[in-house]
């Protein structure tokens, strides 16, 4: 836990971004771009939770309840544990080959600024009080 792989995390994160912009362009691949946002902010929010030394588990609701203590602690301003929950579902709509309408009603642009704005957030709550990084 700590410093090295919160950075870490936050690098796979910002891939993971990378993925989703890539997806929000024509043609725009909807299934693409919802796999990998849900990744993407599952990083991030264990990228903070390894900055603040917070025990955490490789499990998607222990990481939505971890959303929502970061946002209850004033540590991230939104709570993004219902997009990580929204996500995980649309994925594996996708993944079992079983894309509804939710993944339709998905704006991609949207998605992808709101996630960028994010992790750009949680890059800031990692680099404060940490002159080398």
């Amino acid at each position: 836990m700590g410093k090295e792989e919160a950075r870490a995390k936050l690098r796979l994160a910002k891939k993971q971004l990378e993925r989703v912009q890539i997806a929000c362009w024509d043609p725009k691949d909807a299934e693409e771009a919802v796999t990998w946002a849900f990744y993407a902010y599952e990083n991030a929010v264990i990228a903070v939770v390894e900055k603040q030394g917070m025990q955490w588990q490789k499990t998607h609701p222990s990481k939505v309840n971890l959303a929502s203590q970061l946002h209850a602690q004033g540590i991230l301003s939104i709570d993004v544990g219902t997009k990580i929950e929204l996500f995980n579902e649309l994925r594996k709509d996708v993944q079992y080959g079983e894309p509804g309408p939710e993944l339709e009603s998905v704006d991609l642009d949207d998605l992808a600024i709101e996630l960028e704005n994010f992790i750009g957030e949680v890059e800031n709550v990692i680099t404060s009080n940490d002159e080398d990084m």
